[in-house]
């Protein structure tokens, strides 16, 4: 009989899998979005072994030299190769977005399911206070925040986590507010199982979906408040290089050396557009109403 059931849930779940995967193969450019990623950083892991140029190395004999053999993307007003300072710039951006995000999702994901939970006062309370901090524009908060206790990777890293959970908070609440009403947390009660184990194994995996959605597209903000902070001075400090540095470097030699802030900003673009599409696919392959 247990055999059966396992056998029967493992059929289940390759069925989801493979309805899932149907569903997000539907989105070319997400799945170029997806391929994009993957190299994205792959360059960012392996950035020492894919440059023979150090992303510190000043050589002012070279500097501003255009894209060449020896330079692909050039270099900067230092003589800096661009495309290793902007490989290495992969290894802060992406990983302030993922690291960030991780922060606020934990965040938002204990407050909205605290308050969808249990509900009354306790909802109130978390709710009045979600809207406080919602209240506020992000992107000035984060400056100011920023701005009294300096900048660093860490204190980006914790301030853009600790202060966009607002939205992850209101959705999970809301996934929770249906999902306590259902028939297998009735059985999870009446069972005896204690509210932690209700709320992290029996309804928290029901409300996963919406949570990923939210933290795919949720990197791409990350990584563009990192670069504003960073191109407004906030961020990362020079020499070390993130894409928002390098933007805030070359705005003086837009004429005189385009490639100074167009392949920055390229990789920007790019790699926001990416988590964009592979997060839209998401949602679409997550939703059982947008089957079609």
């Amino acid at each position: 009989m247990a055999r059966t059931m396992m056998l029967a849930q493992a059929e289940r779940d390759l069925s989801w899998r493979a309805i899932f995967w149907s569903r997000f193969r539907r989105h070319r450019l997400a799945i170029a979005g997806l391929v994009i990623l993957v190299l994205l950083y792959a360059a960012a892991i392996l950035a020492p072994h894919l440059t023979a140029h150090s992303p510190y190395a000043i050589d002012l004999g070279n500097r501003l030299e255009p894209p060449c053999a020896t330079h692909p993307l050039g270099t900067d007003f230092f003589g800096r190769d661009i495309l290793t300072r902007v490989l290495f710039g992969a290894r802060i951006s992406l990983s302030v977005g993922f690291v960030a995000v991780g922060i606020m999702i934990t965040a938002g994901t204990l407050i909205g399911a605290i308050a969808g939970f249990y509900g009354g006062w306790i909802d109130n309370v978390l709710m009045r206070f979600t809207d406080i901090v919602i209240s506020f524009p992000a992107l000035f908060l984060i400056l100011t925040v920023v701005a009294v206790i300096g900048p660093s990777i860490f204190n980006i890293i914790a301030t853009i986590g600790l202060i966009s959970w607002p939205p992850v908070a209101r959705l999970v609440r809301a996934a929770f507010l249906s999902l306590r009403e259902q028939d297998f947390t009735e059985a999870a009660r009446a069972l005896g199982a204690p509210d932690p184990k209700i709320i992290f194994r029996h309804i928290l995996p029901n409300a996963m979906a919406p949570i990923i959605v939210a933290a795919t597209l949720s990197v791409a903000g990350a990584i563009l408040t990192e670069s504003a902070l960073s191109y407004l001075g906030l961020g990362v400090q020079p020499p070390t290089p993130s894409w928002g540095n390098m933007l805030f470097e070359g705005r003086d030699y837009i004429r005189r050396a385009w490639w100074y802030t167009v392949y920055p900003g390229l990789f920007i673009f790019v790699t926001v557009m990416s988590f964009n599409l592979v997060g839209d696919a998401l949602r679409d392959a997550l939703d059982p109403r947008l089957d079609h």
